[in-house]
């Protein structure tokens, strides 16, 4: 299949030839006729490009020609990289002051006369081979622009046709038989029980690839009886490998060495609860057959109707695992109606509905549908297709290739014919996804950062480059490229999944740049391991490898890898490394010029070496999970490219460098330390416009001096901010300034979830709090001395409320009448001893928190009576109130309660007692009761 390297790398050398940037480098002067000529001939070359892709796959020597182009690229790429990059070294230098530039002149690396000299000899070279390349091009007999417009895709711009980014596909269609009968047998417990014979009860949808067997699954998985039904619910994604260590951590998360200890842990947590696990896209064989067995037994511990539900392609695995034939579902393909019912509504405006839907787009797409033969990604990726084409001759030119490639494999030739109608970048973009795992969830944040890292998005005027990555992530999802969008939240981002077809189209695209190193698997690069420009790696080889690996570009490792030769791969634009056993990182890693993307997450690194500040080109540097880290470098704001920096759970930094003011470019911080002495000053941030902060935690805020200092912080102007937590973070103090502190920390009014943790004023009652109408969420935790909470009952969009370890505080603001509050949890809160009189419904007619549907109530021991009013609740759940004596008796008519759960309750447990307690009655009716008293 085509390389899309080739053209979005000879597309940005172009472009970058013929920008005004180039001609302010430095460097570059006295070389201007040796960059004229490469831009001449980059565009004879550039304008034949088409014509050779196309004919590659039939040809050989041409396939071998784009290869040598390639390669030339790439040279021209680092080399403009490298004098810019050179540049802003030498202004470094300027900046930082004598003591560097002596230091400096030392290095032959950032001598700037040598520099000069290599970068010349560089330049001239490469436009050698340039001549060369573009000699062989006559052999080939290229045409020129060989592209009509009626086949040119959706070029460098998206449809602007009225269709949604994430198309609402919640209705399956033609499922709704096999939807009910499949909700239905794993929902009846005495369905495919052979006593004595299963350790646990296994259901298999199974079927031929893109037939619909993770949707359907998924339907499943998230219907309302199904939640209600069972106590436990898992999703593993399990696919080739069948390995029980990361299924079993998966479910209960233990990441212990020994497998033993983490079935114990798996135990522990299913012990007498009715658990459902989805193993999607199973691959088990023979030889997995033991591990298999091993697993169940461990399964083995649930409540009778426990389930695990697996999909396949293959009926050998279900055979194996299924062993019930009523509980075994071969999913069939689409009825042609149902077929193109789907594809209408993604092809078609509005769905095709209401609107006068062309008779000849009609015809035309009722043959695309037929050729799909009921296969649902099939139809789904042509109709997204589709949906990008007005003309009836660009439909009808579709229909005829389909008609021309397809073979014995029709759904890869759906997926390959709307792969070739995307633009280059696009194309680069989708296709180095194949990095990331099979079923992996992908971060659309991570995604535009490593697209920008690489250089696949092409510059647009002053369009940031972060906003042309959304349009790109947009228009992958909405061509169906990308699927399960999730949006946890406008503060925490999107993620989304490929399907398995969309991965393997992916990895046959870039088979020659792309490689993936898994545990127990051999690389399968052969003998091209050198032409390896992006690695994945989930293996310890790597040191096998390093020495062959000349043009590496990405490095993601998710195993404990750590080689510091890793930092002689000079052309390295994204490096993510992971549970780094060394305190620090090598001062070599300023050779890394290139590098864009750095990532080190669950290390023991406690700092940052300063030669850091070097790599220049900088744009994301997320350090995260390393508990030990106590400093960032403090030339930090020298990195003036620097857009995100990340220090989540890094709980011993001690602050943030002074001056990172400077960074005028930081668009994303999700956390800012705050400094007193040493460290930056919250004013700092106070300049910085954060646009790209959704969510921010502002940590250490007993270094604040007061009402003045906390106002310079400038939160109300940060209005995409969404999600903010404050956190005082030191516990021996008296919290003299707390109270001014918080009143200056007013944020946007568009903020949706606020977090308050340690902080130590006897009342909470900023005057901001109650004019953020959008507040949908708050947690108020750590807050020991607070005797008055501030009136939440005010906040009406409230939907979730969390408030832990109050010890002072004996009694909660009215909640009763928030329309929205769903949640309400409250944990060790010794003091409460009840909720606000005004939660007291006075007669049957007065309706109180209409549609709260969960309180947890844990460890509140001086809590004596619960409102009587909870119309809509479905789980209560009650730990540790000692003075707790009774369930409200209206609680007996609550018709969507589902799940009661009281622990070491001496009294109530008592009085709830099957059968013989005096609450029996009123909670006897509750599907899922769980009432334990731990033994004394």
């Amino acid at each position: 299949m085509a390389d899309p390297f080739t053209s979005a790398l000879v597309s940005d050398v172009v472009g970058r030839l013929t920008s005004k940037a180039i001609q302010e480098v430095g460097l570059f002067r006295g070389l201007e006729n040796d960059l004229s000529a490469l831009e001449d001939t980059f565009k004879q070359i550039q304008a034949v490009l088409y014509d050779a892709e196309m004919k590659q796959t039939t040809q050989k020597d041409v396939e071998e020609w784009l290869r040598t182009l390639k390669s030339a690229s790439m040279e021209v790429e680092n080399v403009l990289d490298e004098a810019k990059t050179e540049d802003m070294i030498q202004m470094l230098h300027r900046e930082m002051g004598k003591r560097y530039k002596i230091r400096a002149f030392f290095s032959s690396h950032y001598n700037p006369l040598m520099a000069r000299c290599r970068i010349a000899h560089k330049v001239k070279n490469v436009r050698k081979k340039l001549e060369d390349i573009d000699a062989n091009r006559s052999r080939f007999q290229l045409t020129p622009n060989n592209i009509r417009e009626d086949v040119a895709g959706i070029g460098s711009v998206i449809s602007n046709r009225e269709t949604s980014s994430l198309v609402n596909l919640s209705k399956i269609y033609g499922r709704d038989e096999e939807k009910k009968m499949i909700v239905d047998k794993i929902c009846n417990s005495d369905i495919g029980i052979r006593r004595d014979i299963d350790d646990v009860r296994v259901y298999a949808i199974w079927g031929m690839g893109g037939i619909g067997k993770t949707t359907l699954a998924q339907y499943v998985y998230n219907h309302e009886t199904v939640k209600t039904h069972f106590d436990l619910k898992f999703w593993v994604y399990v696919s080739n490998e069948f390995d029980v260590r990361r299924i079993i951590k998966s479910i209960c998360g233990s990441e212990d060495p020994q497998l033993d200890a983490m079935q114990v842990c798996l135990q522990k947590m299913l012990q007498g609860k009715k658990f459902l696990i989805v193993m999607d896209d199973i691959w088990i064989e023979n030889k997995d057959i033991e591990k298999w067995d091993e697993l169940c037994k461990a399964l083995s511990c649930g409540a009778k109707g426990s389930t695990v539900v697996v999909t396949t392609r293959k009926n050998d695995t279900v055979k194996m695992m299924a062993k019930v034939s009523e509980l075994q579902h071969q999913v069939g393909v689409l009825s042609e109606e149902e077929s193109w019912s789907l594809f209408k509504m993604l092809a078609f405006p509005g769905g095709g509905e209401g609107e006068n839907v062309s008779s000849e787009l009609e015809l035309v797409g009722k043959e695309i549908v037929k050729k799909c033969k009921g296969l649902p990604l099939a139809v789904k990726t042509l109709g997204s297709l589709m949906s990008t084409k007005e003309k009836v001759d660009e439909w009808k030119l579709v229909n005829s290739k389909f008609m021309l490639e397809m073979q014995d494999n029709g759904i890869f030739t759906a997926l390959r014919l709307s792969y070739d109608d995307l633009p280059p970048h696009m194309k680069i973009c989708f296709a180095y996804c194949c990095l990331f795992s099979k079923g992996e969830e992908m971060s659309k944040d991570t995604l535009i950062e490593l697209w920008m890292a690489n250089e696949f998005i092409p510059s647009k005027g002053d369009v940031s480059l972060y906003m042309l990555g959304e349009e790109i992530f947009t228009c992958l999802v909405r061509r169906s490229f990308f699927q399960d969008v999730i949006e946890e939240g406008t503060y925490r981002g999107e993620t989304c999944k490929m399907h398995d077809l969309m991965h393997d189209l992916a990895q046959s695209i870039m088979k020659h740049d792309c490689a993936v190193l898994e545990p127990g698997k051999e690389l399968k690069i052969g003998d091209e391991v050198h032409q390896v420009l992006h690695l994945s790696l989930s293996s310890q080889r790597f040191h096998l490898l390093i020495q062959d690996l000349e043009k590496l570009r990405s490095l993601r490792s998710i195993s404990a890898l750590y080689d510091k030769r890793i930092f002689s791969q000079v052309y390295l634009r994204v490096l993510y490394l992971n549970k780094i056993e060394s305190s620090t990182l090598p001062e070599s890693i300023c050779k890394l010029i290139h590098l864009r993307y750095l990532k080190i997450s669950y290390s023991k690194i406690k700092v940052l070496p300063e030669s850091i500040i070097y790599l220049q080109n900088l744009q994301t540097l997320i350090v995260n999970w390393c508990r030990k880290l106590r400093e960032l470098p403090k030339g930090l704001r020298y990195m003036r490219n620097l857009q995100h920096l990340d220090t989540d759970y890094c709980p011993n930094l001690q602050h943030m460098p002074v001056g990172i003011n400077k960074l005028t470019n930081l668009q994303r911080l999700p956390e800012f330390v705050v400094g007193r002495d040493k460290g930056a000053r919250i004013g700092e941030l106070g300049n910085l416009k954060l646009l790209g902060t959704r969510k921010l935690m502002l940590s250490k805020l007993e270094n604040v001096g007061g009402l003045r200092d906390a106002e310079s912080a400038n939160l109300k102007d940060k209005t995409n901010l969404k999600s903010l937590t404050l956190d005082w973070s030191s516990l021996n103090r008296s919290g003299t300034f707390d109270s001014e502190v918080l009143e200056g920390l007013e944020p946007n009014l568009g903020l949706q979830e606020l977090s308050i943790l340690w902080y130590m004023g006897t009342v909470l009652s900023p005057s901001w709090l109650v004019k953020l109408v959008n507040l949908t969420s708050v947690n108020l935790i750590n807050l020991r001395m607070c005797q008055q909470l501030p009136p939440l009952g005010k906040l009406v969009n409230l939907t979730s409320i969390k408030l832990i370890n109050f010890e002072k505080c004996e009694q909660l603001p009215p909640l009763g009448k928030l329309p929205c509050l769903k949640s309400i949890k409250l944990y060790i809160m010794g003091s409460l001893k009840c909720f606000h009189d005004d939660d007291n419904a006075t007669s049957k007619d007065e309706i109180l928190f209409p549609n709260l549907q969960k309180l947890s109530i844990i460890d509140c021991s001086a809590l004596v009576s619960l409102p009587n009013n909870f119309p809509k609740l479905r789980s209560l759940d009650i730990q540790f109130c000692d003075k707790l004596r009774f369930l409200p008796d209206e609680i007996q008519s609550f018709k969507d309660f589902n799940q009661i759960t009281i622990t070491d309750c001496e009294i109530l447990s008592r009085r709830c007692e099957k059968e013989i307690g005096e609450d029996w009655p009123k909670i006897s009716h509750i599907p899922n009761q769980f009432i334990y008293e731990t033994p004394r």
